[in-house]
């Protein structure tokens, strides 16, 4: 079976029988030289559209398309209660179609942006366009051109980093703006990056577990040995709340709280932001001890992995008034992700988490709905880079539903 790791190696072996360096390969192909290393190391495949300029730059007869997309199928099924049906290729290609349909133009035809429930009919916006651009990288297929899309996102940036309608600053904007365009484009440095994503946050982030995790993961990305890496990473961990002696993230942490619960979905963010920072080697015994007794409540967890929300109230320059917003998480692929890399976790569970998951897949759109019956653009997103992290821990393993192949 062809694995990440194996297409990495015939990337790197490909590379230094040209006698080029990692930095050459990306600034021909066009990426950052942090993507490369990340698809060489088997941490992520390359897109389709990547694999094709890798390999004709390479004149490798498409065999790195070929592996890439070998990759990206898992195998047969063989453990657990779960039905099959398709092909998470099959799933993922869906799901490009879809969001490639649901991309709105301007007049000329030029790509601007997506909206951020895709139900309805609406202008594009700052965050949805990001997250849209994000999903496009994770499903693997060329369906658009990322380039104009990358350019206007690029141009949108301001003082605070990138901001939604409210304005203000919006650390979980910035972090998904600047990650798109780290992941899709050279456009950005990760020093530009990072100074955004610091910019982009005041002190009352550090009350907010789900803005610090969205903000961490991205500068790890960026630089893991940074020191807003190093210090959002404190903050993360300085975030949790004592339940019966169990530190656990909740929805926030400020004084005066009456009765707080271990929320599921912010112990899960927090888990898959804090692995981010061991898998780059710069975690430490605090980290580590924190993962795993996240990950433990995570797996004993027994109530249902529902999608939450929570609200959000935002700091506005010059004093003027907050301006809330809400926040929604869907739960169970947050779980997965956080799960993937756990050592023995219970079939049952992972199930229970997946099952929970294509609850909400509309297989006639491809695409994942909250409980509304709304399409919100970060939900699909959330959900295609849960299976994917699925399928590269559990290559055995196809996870699918029978509904997802009909």
């Amino acid at each position: 079976m062809v694995t990440a790791e194996a297409v990495g190696a015939e990337l790197r072996r490909l590379r230094k029988a040209a006698g080029q360096t990692q930095a050459d390969v990306a600034r021909i192909v066009g990426v950052s030289r942090a993507n490369l290393t990340q698809w060489e190391t088997g941490r992520y495949l390359p897109s389709a559209e990547n694999a094709r300029l890798l390999d004709d730059h390479f004149r490798a007869a498409n065999a790195l398309v070929g592996m890439a997309e070998a990759a990206r199928s898992p195998g047969p099924v063989t453990a657990g209660n779960l039905t099959t049906g398709g092909s998470l290729l099959e799933v993922f290609r869906r799901a490009g179609t879809s969001l490639a349909e649901e991309l709105i133009r301007d007049g000329n035809g030029r790509p601007v942006g997506w909206r951020h429930n895709l139900q309805k009919r609406g202008a594009h916006t700052t965050l949805a366009t990001a997250y849209g651009i994000s999903a496009m990288d994770v499903v693997g297929e060329p369906y658009i051109g990322l380039h104009a899309l990358v350019d206007d996102l690029y141009a949108k940036r301001s003082e605070f980093g990138w901001q939604g309608r409210s304005g203000g600053r919006r650390p979980e904007v910035t972090a998904a703006v600047v990650g798109a365009l780290f992941q899709a484009s050279t456009i950005l440095s990760a020093e530009e990056g990072l100074a955004h994503l610091e910019h982009s946050l005041d002190d009352r982030s550090r009350t907010r577990p789900f803005l610090l995790s969205a903000a961490l993961r991205t500068s790890v990305r960026l630089a893991s040995d940074a020191p807003l890496t190093r210090r959002l990473t404190d903050d993360l961990l300085a975030a949790r709340l004592d339940f019966d002696g169990v530190p656990l993230w909740g929805e926030k942490k400020e004084e005066g709280l009456v009765a707080p619960e271990p929320s599921t979905a912010h112990t899960a963010r927090a888990v898959v932001a804090l692995r981010e920072v061991l898998r780059s080697g710069h975690g430490s015994d605090e980290v580590s001890d924190a993962v795993e007794v996240g990950t433990r409540w995570l797996v004993e967890r027994v109530h249902p992995d529902d999608g939450v929300s929570e609200d959000l109230a935002l700091p506005q320059p010059g004093g003027r008034p907050d301006v809330r917003i809400t926040i929604k998480h869907f739960t169970s692929a947050w779980v997965l992700q956080a799960l993937a890399e756990a050592p023995q976790v219970p079939v049952a569970r992972l199930s229970r988490a997946l099952n929970s998951l294509w609850e909400r897949y509309e297989p006639s759109r491809g695409l994942w709905a909250w409980g509304s019956g709304d399409l919100p653009i970060w939900m699909t997103l959330d959900a295609v880079t849960a299976l994917r992290t699925i399928a590269l821990a559990f290559p055995a393993s196809q996870f699918l539903p029978s509904s997802a192949a009909e």
